[in-house]
């Protein structure tokens, strides 16, 4: 049997990856259509890479991915660089910059390079500060950037890349384990790994304190064999490793490289509490008089409006207990992404531009709840 490389050149596919890869195109031609920046050979390697060839597993999902990237406008927008990524998501939210990370930039060989400054994050006041859709929006649309970078990159160079992910757990303590946000946290790793399969090239763990290895065991669970396979956990000499592995030229000051920035931390994001003055107050126009529904345990309950092209819906909702999954839809298409929405902290607030007339459905699916249903109390208006 030949062994494939998992990093090839274009002139380096096997027949059999080829064929795959023509079968993938073939089975989700209509899809890749709405997204036709998404369609390259690596692109699709990818998809085969993570899930061991197995096409019909592969079709619902890319269908998903794809269809949550085309909603989030991510097939519209393309950012000219690095720095402009990083501006970006810092302008997606006013509590952007207290979600700890950024794009460092690339490798000496063309991967980019991501850094994680997890335990600068402040979970008790970021809760507080932002719905979880937001964040789920932010991660989603970064890592999607991250690969407009690294599909330009595969351009030029026929070969495929990824991304070197540096986690940095400088400063860590068990505030970072505070359960409603490590239970948001684990949704979103899941979710990324469905969305964005063999994303990972390395990642590289860094100022490790002694209790990692029971955190990680918390974490582990979810990451797919082919994620934790890439981890490695870096000794004292980290700084020394990842000069050799990404590129003294390519690492800011604060991470031991030459890279320079007006900050020693170059434009990464680097947390710290969200003041109070960003918490959410129960001030939103929605709040007040809302619809309440009860949704049992694995069902899903939808309620319908006709919109009118160029008006707004705009919503504001809780749910009684726990999480549940949020979508919009119409006409059988998915509009608004399927997320997995936590609001004891603060409420999923949105809006949604009409493109098209019609009857939409807002979807609250409880589907994952296996005993116990669970209330929503909403407002959804149309301006």
């Amino acid at each position: 049997m030949v062994t494939e490389n998992h990093y090839p050149l274009l002139s380096e596919l096997t027949t059999h990856q080829k064929e795959k890869i023509a079968e993938l195109r073939a089975k989700t031609k209509d899809i890749l259509a709405t997204y036709p920046e998404y369609d390259t050979d690596f692109s699709l390697l990818r998809w085969l890479m993570g899930w061991d060839y197995n096409i019909d597993v592969i079709v619902p999902k890319m269908r998903y991915a794809i269809e949550t990237l085309v909603n989030l406008g991510m097939n519209k927008h393309q950012p000219e660089t690095i720095e402009q990524i990083n501006a970006d998501i810092k302008n997606m939210s006013n509590v952007a910059e207290y979600f700890p990370g950024g794009i460092m930039g690339q490798s000496r060989t063309g991967d980019v390079v991501y850094l994680q400054a997890m335990a600068k994050a402040h979970p008790k006041s970021l809760v507080k500060a932002g719905a979880t859709s937001q964040l789920y929006q932010l991660c989603i649309s970064e890592t999607e950037m991250s690969f407009k970078v690294i599909r330009k990159e595969e351009q030029k160079t026929g070969r495929k890349l990824g991304v070197i992910i540096i986690m940095d757990l400088d400063g860590f303590n068990t505030d970072l384990l505070y359960t409603p946000t490590l239970k948001v946290y684990m949704s979103l790793l899941t979710m990324l790994q469905g969305i964005f399969p063999d994303f990972a090239r390395k990642i590289f763990i860094i100022n490790c304190p002694m209790m990692m290895s029971a955190v990680y065991s918390v974490v582990s669970p979810v990451l797919s064999v082919q994620t934790r396979e890439k981890v490695r956990f870096l000794d004292k000499e980290w700084k020394i490793h990842l000069i050799e592995e990404i590129g003294d030229e390519n690492i800011f000051t604060h991470w031991g490289g030459s890279k320079k920035a007006e900050h020693p931390c170059g434009d990464i994001r680097m947390g710290g509490k969200v003041p109070e003055t960003l918490w959410y107050n129960d001030t939103h126009k929605l709040e007040g008089d809302r619809t309440k529904v009860s949704v049992s345990a694995r069902s899903k309950t939808e309620i319908k409006m006709i919109g009118e092209t160029g008006k707004h819906f705009h919503w504001l909702w809780r749910v009684s207990s726990g999480d549940i999954d949020f979508s919009i839809e119409k006409d059988g298409r998915v509009v608004w992404p399927v997320f997995r929405c936590l609001t004891e902290f603060h409420p999923e607030i949105g809006s949604f531009k009409i493109e098209e007339a019609g009857e939409y459905k807002f979807i609250f699916d409880n589907s994952h709840g296996k005993i116990f249903g669970k209330d929503v109390k909403y407002k959804i208006v149309m301006e």
